[in-house]
């Protein structure tokens, strides 16, 4: 018969695992039953390789260096620097015997390194700042006149001596080096970005300033990367020290040398980066008069402008180009944009009258008659239409205008999409619900991927909304959340937010039907009805989450009515009684509105914009608030 081997005594003996002992009993059924096992089957031990001890010890080492244990750090690492002589190595090795004073050892290092690589001028600059560290700074001179006196006409060996001495915290002869090395004709480079670099390590930003305008005199072509060390700068500067200090030394370098197009456009370029629009139209203007063609340069800064809310500026930028009528490509656009700024102008003052409307809407039918309804006036049928229905109240007029508009040939699918959604927001405001609830579900359809689909989206959720289907509302805005564009985004988040927080107070949902009608009735300009409705809301003893959205909502529409002071008040009511409502910062931002534009006082506006800067810094109005801050700032000293 054949043999079978009892391997129970043979796992007991072996003091195997559980793991271990199935492994074993694999094995032996493997080998077949008429094997016998010989002997005991010892545990296997993995024994690290001579490569992973060292690479152990070496990051033992590094740690040791990391928490200032030097002295455990430099016994590891001697002997490791000795078999294995790595730069690496050799600067974690010498900046340990540095730190524990061991000079005469670190010299020795250094010495035997220069005598190994004699043409690596770090060694040599390590060897001075040893000299330096003994308090022998006759030696360590020598050294560096020896360093300056045999520099490479190598442009790469020259920045990384500059580097060597930056790290030994020789920045002045890092200067001396640039300075001697670009007199070099060999070399034929100025090295200014570099300087500036060393210069912003010291701090000297008026050299670092100085530099990089030498760069830009010298080579033009490094525009962009100069754009770029300064974009880094302004993120810096918290008191905007920094951008008066470059603007100024831009200002007299281009004032000088009148023939620069490189300075003259970098200072059309930071103008509008530190928002200085003013400056920045005036620039623009003179690049075209003196260096011809440039007008694609105002119509940029014109567009810039009105995203900004600087519809004076804007206005004056496209009436720069409209007066050169025939003689620019860029007259219809001029036209069609200096309208649209008239109308966003008017739209941002509440206090705007009936008659300026009537005079607006005027002016716009005369540009469609003398221009023509075509693929780019269609702005401006988009924006008298607009006039019509919502400051005027003449409905049939606004869309007839938009069919005609909507019903042109070659219109690209987008420019027919927010014709269709303008026509839509007319049609709710008219009180026809369910015809704007399909068209925007018609551009949404048609749009689906793009903004002006989820814009249609949005709006369609909002009429859900208004009408009380606040499930089909907030389906929609939970899709919208994770939209491309910003601003739809915040918009759904923030009514999303509000829906839930008023069922959350009010589970039956009867206040939420009463903001929803209010709402509606602010969209369609019945703005007594929607006041009515706030104070039934109010009257109702809402609660801690309800009143501050009651409060906003009323201050809004006491500005829509005009009716300033009662607003001020409102606002304050909030903000005061209200400090951690979701509400406050908006409140706080529309009350330095409000004083900015309608009552007069920038004083207190500027105040009001401070404390939501300070109070609320993630607050979504925090970076226009600072806009604000700044440029009202800037008129009250002029």
């Amino acid at each position: 018969m054949p043999h079978k081997t009892n391997i129970k005594p043979l796992l007991k003996k072996s003091g195997c695992t559980q793991f271990g002992q199935i492994a074993l009993i694999l094995l032996v059924m493997l080998v077949g039953e008429n094997t016998s096992v010989a002997q005991v089957v010892q545990p296997l031990h993995l024994q690290k390789s001579e490569a992973q001890k060292k690479q152990g010890e070496e990051q033992l080492a590094i740690n040791y260096f990391r928490e200032r244990q030097f002295d455990k750090a430099a016994v590891l690492l001697k002997p490791m620097f000795e078999a294995k002589r790595s730069q690496y190595l050799y600067m974690y090795y010498l900046n340990c015997l540095i730190e524990l004073k061991e000079f005469k050892e670190a010299e020795k290092v250094v010495k035997k390194q220069r005598r190994e690589f004699p043409d690596n001028f770090r060694y040599l600059i390590d060897q001075a700042y040893i000299f330096d560290q003994e308090g022998e700074s006759k030696k360590s001179n020598k050294l560096f006149n020896e360093l300056m006196s045999e520099l490479p006409s190598d442009r790469n060996n020259i920045v990384q001596i500059a580097s060597a001495l930056q790290a030994r915290g020789y920045n002045d002869l890092a200067i001396t080096v640039y300075k001697r090395a670009r007199q070099n004709p060999d070399l034929q480079y100025t090295f200014n970005i570099e300087m500036a670099n060393v210069y912003l390590y010291n701090g000297d930003y008026g050299k670092v300033f100085d530099s990089y305008l030498d760069q830009l005199e010298s080579n033009p072509n490094d525009a962009q990367n100069i754009r770029n060390q300064l974009q880094n700068l302004m993120r810096m500067d918290v008191d905007d020290n920094l951008s008066d200090d470059f603007r100024q030394k831009l200002l007299e370098r281009a004032q000088k040398n009148t023939d620069s197009e490189a300075l003259a456009e970098m200072l059309l370029w930071y103008s509008i980066q530190i928002k200085d629009f003013q400056l920045a139209l005036r620039q623009a203007k003179a690049i075209d008069k003196r260096f011809g063609f440039r007008e694609e340069a105002v119509m940029e800064l014109a567009q810039i402008a009105s995203e900004n809310h600087q519809y004076a500026i804007c206005k004056e930028a496209y009436l720069y180009i409209k007066e050169k009528k025939d003689k620019t490509p860029y007259y219809l656009e001029a036209c069609a944009g200096y309208y649209e700024a008239l109308i966003n102008e008017a739209e941002a003052d509440p206090a705007t009258s009936n008659e300026v409307y009537n005079k607006y809407s005027k002016e716009g039918k005369g540009y469609l008659k003398e221009l023509g309804m075509n693929s780019v006036t269609i702005t401006i049928a988009k924006l008298v239409a607009h006039i019509e229905a919502f400051e005027l109240g003449n409905f049939p007029e606004a869309i007839n205008m938009l069919n005609q508009a909507i019903g042109l040939k070659n219109l690209r699918p987008e420019q027919t999409a927010n014709l269709k959604l303008e026509l839509a927001d007319i049609l709710l405001a008219s009180g026809q619900i369910w015809d704007a609830t399909l068209l925007y579900s018609q551009v949404e359809s048609d749009m689906k991927n793009e903004p002006v689909g989820h814009e249609a989206k949005l709006k369609n959720a909002r009429v859900f909304y208004y009408v009380g289907e606040f499930g089909w509302a907030q389906a929609n805005l939970d899709i919208l959340k994770s939209a491309t564009s910003k601003l739809i985004s915040n918009d759904a988040i923030d009514l999303s937010l509000f829906i839930t927080d008023i069922m959350d107070e009010d589970t039956l949902g009867l206040t939420l039907r009463k903001f929803a009608t209010a709402d509606l009735y602010t969209y369609q300009h019945h703005y007594d009805s929607a006041l009515m409705i706030l104070s039934k809301i109010e009257t109702s003893n809402p609660g801690e989450v309800t009143r501050p959205y009651v409060l906003y909502q009323k201050a809004k529409l006491l500005v829509y009515k005009r009716n300033f002071e009662a607003a001020d008040s409102v606002y304050s009511t909030l903000i005061n009684q209200f400090p951690e409502s979701i509400k406050t910062d908006n409140a706080l931002f529309q009350q330095a509105e409000l004083y900015r534009i309608n009552l007069n006082n920038p004083s207190v506006a500027l105040e009001r914009y401070l404390q939501l800067m300070t109070d609320y810094p993630e607050s979504l109005y925090s970076g226009e608030a600072r806009i604000r801050y700044r440029e009202l700032k800037q008129q009250i000293n002029e």
